[in-house]
């Protein structure tokens, strides 16, 4: 078992880790080098569902799902979806907690897949064209909620508003949610972060997608060194789930 640590705990870096106007054109450019490549995938749905996780904790998967989903909804005319599928250790309303426009709305996804929302807790953000579900409170059985049948329903149901429905799921090397979601999702994008990363981890999560069939997209590194360009505020921290 994996020792527990504190991930992400200063607020304010937090909030510096959403995509500005004010960002570094450096990391501006990545997003929307990322975006093109994932505009461009050979998938034939109208909505097109991508699930983004990481072998382990602290590689930056909730900074790819969050910031690729603003620099899809801002430079493009589709309209996204941002779910924060991890239910264990949720990150997304902290990072957007300054754009969502409903700050009062507390319940989210696990609130509706147990049966406790009829309706699910969609959320506005300041941002054209981005919505956010968020994961609802930390619930003790989020195998359960995400094998239940309401997921499909969910995710048919919204495939039928949005363009591009981008999940935040938990390391798959970790916890097995991640693959949960195989037969719901077009495929993965998977993390890992420069001088933190094993390369036996990301193989391992490489292999156990492809093992079941599904399919990895790509691999997004974080916490590149940006010195050519500027001192950066976007290293991600470490933090280990249990």
């Amino acid at each position: 078992m994996l020792r527990r640590k504190v991930a992400h705990s200063a607020i304010r870096e937090d909030l510096e880790r959403v995509i500005t106007k004010d960002t570094p054109f450096a990391i501006t450019e990545s997003f929307r080098m990322l975006q093109t490549n994932i505009l461009y995938l050979p998938i034939s749905d109208k909505c097109k569902k991508i699930a983004v996780t990481s072998p382990v904790s602290g590689e930056g998967k909730t900074y790819i799902s969050t910031n690729l989903s603003i620099t899809l909804a801002n430079n493009s005319d589709k309209k996204i979806l941002l779910i924060d599928m991890d239910m264990r250790v949720p990150r997304v309303k902290k990072i957007l907690q300054k754009r969502i426009i409903d700050k009062n709305r507390n319940n989210g996804l696990s609130e509706y897949l147990a049966g406790i929302d009829e309706v699910p807790n969609i959320l506005k953000t300041d941002i054209a064209n981005l919505d956010v579900l968020l994961s609802g409170k930390e619930n003790t059985n989020p195998i359960g909620l995400i094998n239940s049948p309401k997921t499909n329903e969910l995710l048919s149901a919204l495939s039928e508003v949005y363009d591009y429905i981008i999940i935040d799921t938990p390391p798959i090397n970790i916890v097995t949610d991640a693959l949960l979601v195989l037969d719901k999702v077009n495929g993965y994008v998977i993390t890992t972060r420069v001088n933190y990363s094993n390369v036996n981890a990301l193989n391992t999560a490489i292999e156990s997608i492809k093992n079941v069939g599904g399919e990895v997209f790509g691999v997004v590194l974080t916490d590149a060194n940006l010195k050519n360009y500027g001192k950066s505020k976007y290293k991600y921290p470490r933090g280990d789930y249990s």
